[in-house]
């Protein structure tokens, strides 16, 4: 949707919808209170299924009133919101909106959670990809068709998260009674609380800097800062998002077994490897992305892309240490650390973009997420700690900055920066192949693998030929 965006929404207005979009986040987060991590975590915790499903139910009722009550409290105050965040009490119906559409989330978060929990990836994935179409449906018709700018947009959410909420509720509810455990509540309040602080943390490491872009710059440089933020963020559409879907539940599986350490050694090799890749392609083509996608006042976007996406690949493996703190339950460690980096990123937002601007935001995030990768690496090691192929993921850092470095020399025009381009990266893979980054186990599998997808999607003997001479 960004070329879509940047064309029939000014940076004023992208700015406007970030902020908003961030507010109702910070909310998200409190009435949320952890319990969607904790209906993962106790559905896999009892072995009964009535427990599993009162977890689930649980978790629902509560959550169910508790949004009611607090999206009624808000919807008293509005203009407030639009004073405080916006700085124009004018803006108030966008927040009414938006005050409704976070609620709906919220409630969807329960049956979403059960359905992972459960593994039910047909029906997750075609819930997903409905919301979606539908979500980019309603966002052409609004802003293309209709014309109707920002308040198109916030209502193409509203009737999406109505949609979404309401066949996630009908799908998990057909065949499960409603029953409410004060016991399992107090339970999974325990473990998620802690989740919740150390998300409040989390938000203002991500976004706390758009506030502060929005205090020392201004709204059409917001704009601006946040569409390249966006491009940064592709690694958690691309990567994390899908990964984390799966690993969230698999990881406590993968402990209980007796060769866990060593899978989970070999997994976080795998999972840099692809974070760094795909980082990698962001930052060699962004100018190009930029150009042909956005408008020309967006241009502007590119500069601070390659700095935001290294720091969300040194989130991304700060994310995967979070394992020892989850396998052991020590949630308590995670809000600890979280916190204590996100005030450092305040100090840091405060000193960096009243001086450089959005690069200075940019560099904020990479010292940020540096640092809490750190932390989070060393917690994790002393609770449940793995041993880590250290040489294997420094190669990768090297190569990858190798490639981003020449493909800075590559210049105009448009069609040459691209072919040249394509190529560096192409370098990638390559390079790993014949360097021989790989083992032999793996290179087995990676072509039992590839045969797999060969057969099914009927390519040909060929490359079935060239798979065989790889192995060889």
């Amino acid at each position: 949707m960004i070329p879509v965006y940047t064309h029939y929404l000014t940076p004023s207005e992208y700015g406007i919808l970030e902020l908003m979009d961030l507010t109702i986040t910070v909310i998200t987060m409190l009435i949320g209170m952890g319990l969607g991590s904790a209906i993962i975590r106790f559905y896999h915790h009892h072995d009964n299924i009535e427990d599993k499903n009162e977890v689930f139910t649980t978790s629902l009722i509560f959550t169910f009133v508790l949004c009611l009550i607090t999206v009624s409290c808000l919807q008293c105050f509005p203009k407030y919101f639009a004073e405080i965040v916006l700085g124009e009490p004018e803006y108030y119906r966008y927040f009414q909106i938006m005050f409704i559409a976070m609620g709906l989330q919220t409630i969807a978060s329960s049956p979403e959670c059960l359905l992972l929990a459960k593994k039910e990836a047909v029906i997750f994935s075609t819930i997903t990809i409905g919301t979606f179409v539908s979500y980019l449906t309603l966002n052409i018709l609004f802003l293309v068709v209709f014309k109707i700018g920002l308040i198109g947009l916030l209502l193409s959410i509203l009737i999406t998260k109505v949609l979404n909420t309401s066949s996630l509720l009908i799908i998990t509810l057909r065949h499960i009674k409603l029953v409410f455990s004060f016991m399992k509540l107090k339970e999974m309040v325990n473990f998620g609380m802690p989740l919740v602080l150390a998300s409040i943390g989390m938000f203002i490491i991500h976004f706390s800097d758009r506030f502060f872009v929005q205090r020392f710059c201004d709204l059409n440089v917001l704009g601006v800062y946040s569409l390249g933020y966006k491009f940064g963020m592709i690694l958690t559409v691309f990567v994390f998002a899908p990964f984390f879907r799966i690993w969230d539940v698999e990881r406590f599986e993968i402990a209980k077994r007796d060769n866990g350490k060593g899978v989970f050694t070999r997994i976080f090799t795998y999972y840099s490897a692809a974070i760094i890749f795909v980082g990698l392609v962001i930052s060699v083509l962004i100018d190009e992305a930029v150009y042909i996608m956005a408008a020309p006042e967006y241009q502007g976007a590119s500069s601070v892309v390659p700095l935001i996406v290294l720091g969300y690949i040194l989130n991304g493996m700060g994310n995967f240490f979070s394992l020892g703190v989850m396998v052991t339950k020590k949630t308590r460690y995670a809000a600890y650390v979280t916190l204590f980096v996100a005030g450092i990123n305040i100090l840091l937002n405060i000193f960096l973009i009243n001086r450089y601007g959005i690069m200075g935001a940019a560099i904020a995030t990479v010292l940020t997420f540096l640092l809490l990768a750190i932390f989070n690496y060393v917690i994790s090691q002393k609770l449940y700690p793995i041993p880590l192929e250290y040489g294997r993921v420094f190669v990768l850092f090297a190569l990858s900055f190798c490639i981003y470095g020449l493909s800075c020399l590559v210049g105009k025009p448009l069609l040459i920066s691209i072919g040249a381009k394509s190529l560096l990266l192409i370098a990638f893979p390559a390079a790993l192949f014949w360097g021989k980054f790989f083992y032999e186990d793996e290179i087995t599998k990676g072509t039992e693998v590839l045969k797999v997808i060969v057969f099914r999607f009927g390519i040909g003997r060929r490359f079935l030929k060239f798979a065989e001479q790889l192995k060889k």
